[in-house]
């Protein structure tokens, strides 16, 4: 059996704000082309943002961005498959937020919208690359179906946000947490995973034939998924459990450690 996909999240696993893309993992996934096997990212970022931060990725294969909720050709932009909230679970879920403290922050295109600027809304739009614009109620987003809707606050806050949504609402929303204080909410048909699964189906790749790599909560489900899901070596404890693999940490160059060693069986391809 041989690993024809190749789906990496972003942050934290093969790059951060301190740690750019090294010259290993690049040559590690020129590698694993070469002998015929196809690289996409799964991350949390919106699209236009994955694309800048992956630019020396060359990335050729569509890519799944807004936390599993979007595919996109990465160089002609065209998307290929969108799950965005429905009006009635946009409302849903704004009503859940009701008393919320913290920042909320609606997702439509590449452009987040809000219902006042913060310095970390400030801050975060300028990261991310992504238009900002202000509403006077999030709730007028629910006609736009926005992609999805993110709560921000303290680490303690969001983990029982999270939890409380889960038990809230079940299978009706897909509700997961990416960094430590976001609290992310999209359509039941979202997540990492589900769009993996959508692009094994289109590229005629089987599940057993792909390999995940991440290293948040919000990569569970797509390590538990993939046909071999590995996790950085400073991944969180959810995401250790969930793997069949543990990596070295990014700082070690974890993911083309793993890639080296799984050409070297001829593994891949």
């Amino acid at each position: 059996m041989r690993y024809r996909l190749i789906a990496l999240d972003i942050d934290g696993t093969i790059r951060s704000l301190d740690h750019p893309l090294t010259d290993r993992t690049l040559s590690a996934l020129n590698a694993v082309r070469a002998v015929g096997a196809v690289v996409t990212i799964a991350t949390g970022r919106m699209f236009k943002s994955a694309i800048s931060s992956t630019t020396e990725l060359n990335l050729k294969s569509p890519i799944i961005s807004f936390q599993g909720a979007h595919i996109a050709d990465p160089e002609s932009g065209e998307v290929l498959w969108h799950q965005p909230l429905t009006k009635a679970m946009t409302l849903t879920a704004l009503n859940a937020l009701h008393d919320w403290k913290g920042d909320i922050v609606s997702y439509h295109g590449d452009r987040v919208f809000v219902s006042k600027v913060t310095p970390w809304v400030k801050a975060y739009s300028e990261r991310n690359r992504g238009g900002l614009e202000v509403v006077c109620d999030l709730k007028e987003m629910a006609s736009r179906n926005p992609t999805r809707i993110v709560a921000v606050g303290e680490d303690s806050a969001v983990e029982h946000l999270t939890t409380q949504l889960n038990e809230q609402f079940g299978s009706e929303l897909h509700v997961t947490r990416s960094l430590p204080q976001f609290c992310e909410i999209l359509h039941p048909e979202g997540g990492k995973h589900r769009a993996l699964a959508w692009l094994c189906h289109y590229l005629g790749i089987g599940e057993h034939e792909t390999i995940a790599f991440g290293n948040g909560y919000n990569d569970v489900d797509m390590l538990r998924w993939a046909g071999l899901g590995v996790a950085v070596g400073d991944a969180v404890e959810e995401a250790l459990d969930a793997a069949d693999r543990i990596a070295p940490p990014m700082e070690e160059d974890g993911v083309a450690r793993v890639l080296e060693d799984l050409l070297q069986q001829g593994l891949i391809g």
